[in-house]
């Protein structure tokens, strides 16, 4: 464990140098007991810093801090962007910058059970990341840089029981080191792990999450579900359908019977506000190729969202 928390320091310290804001410090603040996994939250405010920018800056600065750059998600007036760290970690720490149309920038990382790290050091590192943010024509060059230097993965093109196969064996994957630090510790201590807790299974999925957010597919299927949001307030809900993403078997490809589909893993596509003709137009085991943006990853589940006719 010791070797963990001796790694995270220093990851978490590499991001100088650059002046850490005395406005950073004084908001900084560490929530929860270090000894479950407290979390971190640093923010600055940066007149006329506008929400892309902010997002594509801090992936070059996460990246030349030898953070792995992951997904990026925009909102609206705000959007998301995820840094991840790996090196030396059993589970890894996702940073996440959330930038608003206000210039207001936070960084927040939660820290799994057992990892620590000195809150200074904290309040240091992130401080100085958020110091080398800059608003106007010095941050247009920065985000330019960011977005050629770490781009976000182009469009994948694939099959929707390939993207259920190959997303649920990750899932799979990733959550074996959950299971099996549970397995470790019930066969030292002669007790049962709680499957139900949540805190530590979150910090095991998360960089999963981080990873795939944002990323756009091209997927081509066939409907499983079409699921229309009759009750739905939400302007612009058009609604969603669920690929049938049940796999073939054997020589002859039989494909397995549809009523297994929630068996494996959930492929959902939710439409685009201008999409409404398209989708009235799709029923059950319909052919339906559609480009869309992850928007949720879940552990049985992905959902991607403003899902367009592909050509």
């Amino acid at each position: 464990m010791k070797g963990m928390v001796y790694t995270t320091m220093v990851l978490l310290a590499a991001a100088g140098p650059a002046m850490a804001s005395p406005a950073c410090e004084k908001a900084f603040k560490t929530v929860g007991d270090p000894r479950n996994g407290a979390l971190y939250m640093a923010d600055l405010t940066l007149p006329g810093l506008k929400v892309q920018s902010a997002l594509d800056q801090l992936r070059k600065i996460g990246g030349d801090d030898k953070f792995e750059v992951g997904g990026q998600l925009v909102d609206g007036d705000s959007g998301d962007q995820y840094l991840i760290q790996r090196e030396g970690l059993r589970t890894p720490l996702v940073m996440v910058a959330t930038a608003d149309r206000t210039g207001r920038v936070t960084l927040a990382t939660k820290l799994a059970r057992g990892q620590t790290i000195e809150p200074q050091a904290a309040k240091q590192s992130m401080c100085e990341m958020l110091g080398k943010l800059k608003a106007g024509s010095q941050g247009d060059a920065l985000a330019a840089a960011g977005r050629s230097q770490y781009p976000m993965p182009a469009v994948e093109t694939v099959a929707a029981p390939d993207l259920s196969k190959k997303m649920g064996k990750e899932v799979k994957d990733t959550m074996a080191l959950y299971r099996s630090a549970g397995a470790f510790k019930d066969m030292l201590l002669g007790t049962t792990t709680n499957k139900e807790d949540k805190g530590d299974r979150s910090a095991t999925f998360l960089p999963l999450y981080a990873k795939y957010v944002g990323r756009r597919y091209q997927i081509d299927g066939q409907i499983y579900t079409v699921n229309t949001n009759t009750y739905s307030t939400k302007p612009g809900d058009v609604g969603s359908i669920n690929y049938l993403v049940t796999p073939t078997r054997g020589l002859l490809r039989v494909r397995q019977n549809d009523t297994f589909n929630n068996n494996n893993y959930t492929i959902r596509c939710e439409f685009a506000s201008d999409q409404a003709a398209n989708f009235t137009m799709l029923r059950e085991r319909d052919w339906a190729k559609l480009e869309g943006e992850i928007s949720s990853i879940e552990e049985s589940s992905m959902t991607l969202r403003n899902c367009r006719q592909a050509s």
